[in-house]
């Protein structure tokens, strides 16, 4: 059984991006465990905060579950646009190395450092600090969230998801807040067909029909 840890800024970035590898983790029987950012309070200005964090916590622990996880989900609670400050604020860089430690993870997944949106490049460039200081061995893969179609040079794992494509929808399906129409539902349909045209992509050059690409950063 692998230990794996992931890292999101906000509570679908990795189901966007990697719910089919997530759903075939989970089907294996390896431990998942996700660490999310935000709450992501500022897509909603007309609700109370505390009432679109208990919404995305569940929503979080709903796609986890429909992947096939416990709802193993955790929200650092940083604020959106200021990740760099309320992670030192709140010590993580000493908390997740002692937890990443008792984890003892085969493979952490962190967004690519240079995704175009604030909290995703911050996310990773924080987590990739601190597990170059903790001195922890894991593997680390980037994922995409937000389009980008410049390339990194680094190795490219190509992962094919065709078996678990169809729970990768029904977990996103979860997601109920980021659809309505007082969010930024228009912005989240560009990046899902995003997601799924560069699924469909990878799908074709591993000769499969859907299939998900990450970049080893360490």
């Amino acid at each position: 059984m692998a230990s794996i840890v992931v890292f999101a800024a906000h509570n679908d970035d990795h189901a966007l991006a990697m719910g089919g590898t997530l759903a075939l983790h989970y089907k294996r029987g390896d431990q998942v465990t996700t660490f999310v950012g935000s709450f992501g309070e500022l897509s909603h200005p007309h609700l109370r905060p505390e009432v679109i964090r208990k919404t995305r916590v569940r929503e979080a622990q709903k796609a986890d579950r429909t992947l096939g996880g416990d709802g193993r989900v955790f929200f650092l609670g940083l604020r959106e646009l200021k990740f760099r400050e309320d992670f030192e604020r709140k010590g993580y860089p000493k908390k997740l190395a002692r937890r990443l430690r008792e984890l003892k993870p085969d493979r952490v997944f962190v967004p690519t450092p240079d995704d175009t949106h604030p909290d995703h490049k911050a996310i990773s460039t924080l987590v990739l600090a601190m597990l170059e200081r903790s001195r922890l061995r894991s593997e680390v893969y980037g994922y995409r969230v937000y389009p980008r179609f410049s390339t990194i040079e680094a190795p490219r794992l190509i992962v094919d998801v065709s078996a678990a494509y169809r729970k990768k929808l029904d977990a996103l399906s979860a997601y109920r807040s980021q659809i309505r129409f007082f969010s930024y539902a228009f912005t989240n349909n560009i990046v899902f067909v995003y997601h799924l045209v560069r699924d469909l992509f990878a799908g074709f050059l591993k000769g499969t029909r859907f299939a998900e690409t990450f970049y080893k950063l360490r």
